[in-house]
């Protein structure tokens, strides 16, 4: 059986008396692209950042099979863990270029750089084509490009994802999920939070439902696609969850 790539054992986080994370356990194997759906306020954005160490946790977290308790941040980038948050935090005023540049700011340098940054405008054209505009000249389906590509730069074993469709067309939306779907010919394993439910369902392999902190349901994709309690919540007409705000995210 393979081993895990990432295994969450049991993780909570709390913001001061209000425990916003309740005893969640997920694993993702290498290769596979793993999503965690549920309503805003549900706690996937917080699980996400007690995984990556942002958010103080409690529980067990490994990572290639060592335990990240008291690794920092950096030591977990440096591992092969990236994270593209939600309002994907680029440079605005730097270029396409200089951001993808800064994402490869631990040991990638001369002609890996320049591999580095070839893959990366392989896998999204446009960034190639705008690579010296400024990134506050982009459109908001760019961006998350370039956001996507600077976490790659690391050449990451693991890639999180925050919410990647928010605030995009619906045309946007599809392009960016097939793009990462194409992500896994690369060799990296991905941990997608999202609201938009039909879309990250048929991209996952495997997937979670989160509901006010904890894990609910879980099971293959696919499967949970068609059960009727995922249907009813989350699968309304434009595939994103309704339910009301309820936690903090």
């Amino acid at each position: 059986m393979t081993a895990p790539l990432l295994s969450v054992e049991a993780v909570s986080v709390s913001y001061g008396k209000i425990e916003a994370v309740r005893s969640v356990s997920l694993d993702i194997l290498p290769g596979q692209i793993v999503t965690v759906i549920g309503a805003n306020g549900a706690g996937k954005t917080t699980t996400l950042g007690g995984i990556m160490g942002i958010l103080p946790c409690r529980g067990g977290i490994t990572f290639q099979g060592a335990p990240l308790a008291t690794v920092p941040v950096e030591a977990r980038v440096a591992s092969g863990m990236s994270l593209v948050p939600e309002k994907r935090e680029l440079f605005v005023t730097m270029s396409v270029a200089d951001n993808l540049i800064l994402g490869a700011y631990r040991g990638v340098r001369g002609a890996a750089l320049r591999t580095a940054l070839d893959e990366v405008y392989d896998l999204f054209p446009r960034l190639r084509e705008r690579r010296q505009q400024a990134a506050g000249t982009l459109s908001g389906g760019e961006r998350q490009m370039l956001a996507m590509g600077r976490a790659l730069m690391a050449r990451p074993k693991l890639l999180m994802l925050d919410e990647p469709s928010l605030g995009l067309a619906p045309r946007i939306v599809m392009e960016i999920f097939h793009l990462i779907t194409r992500l896994r010919s690369t060799g990296v394993s991905i941990l997608l939070v999202e609201q938009n439910a039909r879309a990250a369902l048929k991209t996952a392999d495997y997937a979670y439902v989160m509901e006010t902190g904890e894990v609910t349901l879980q099971g293959p994709a696919s499967e949970l696609a068609q059960d009727p309690r995922v249907i009813e919540s989350y699968l309304g007409v434009r595939g994103t969850t309704q339910k009301a705000e309820e936690t903090p995210a």
